[in-house]
């Protein structure tokens, strides 16, 4: 009885997407296992984590930078913000911490050039006005003068 509703379920899936899109593959059927096509798809998240990611493994201080902006442009605001759904509060969380760790991380690389470095946190404190981590980042305004 599962397995027919997963079927259908994702029958009704691919119909949405084909509907919406075209005959693109945004789920691919292989052996029975049902996987997003993640090409297919331009989401916020994925594109700040995968910047967030290739900062990590960057060699140089250029890529890292360059890498850092990426990731804080990708940024929308919090996850799923005023939807109340309690289960996503921890994933909120996360997903916040991310991003300001990665613009207090960009706006220390980018300390050379005060101007930038006050918008990047800036667009950080727009986001979350209240958060701890910027509030001890106010340090690193003081220093940039």
């Amino acid at each position: 009885m599962a397995t027919q509703r997963l079927h259908t379920y994702t029958y009704n899936l691919r119909q949405t997407f084909r509907s919406i899109s075209g005959d693109n593959t945004y789920l691919r059927l292989r052996r029975h296992h049902y996987t997003l096509n993640t090409d297919a798809f331009d989401i916020d998240l994925w594109t700040m984590r995968d910047a967030i990611t290739a900062a990590q493994h960057a060699t140089s201080t250029e890529a890292t930078t360059a890498a850092l902006r990426h990731a804080v442009a990708a940024y929308r605001g919090p996850l799923a913000a005023d939807t109340g759904y309690p289960w996503l509060a921890r994933h909120q969380q996360a997903v916040s911490r991310e991003f300001l760790t990665a613009a207090v991380n960009l706006a220390e690389a980018l300390a050379h050039r005060p101007a930038e470095a006050h918008a990047v946190l800036d667009t950080a404190a727009h986001h979350h006005p209240d958060d701890e981590l910027l509030a001890a980042a106010a340090t690193i305004r003081d220093r940039l003068g």
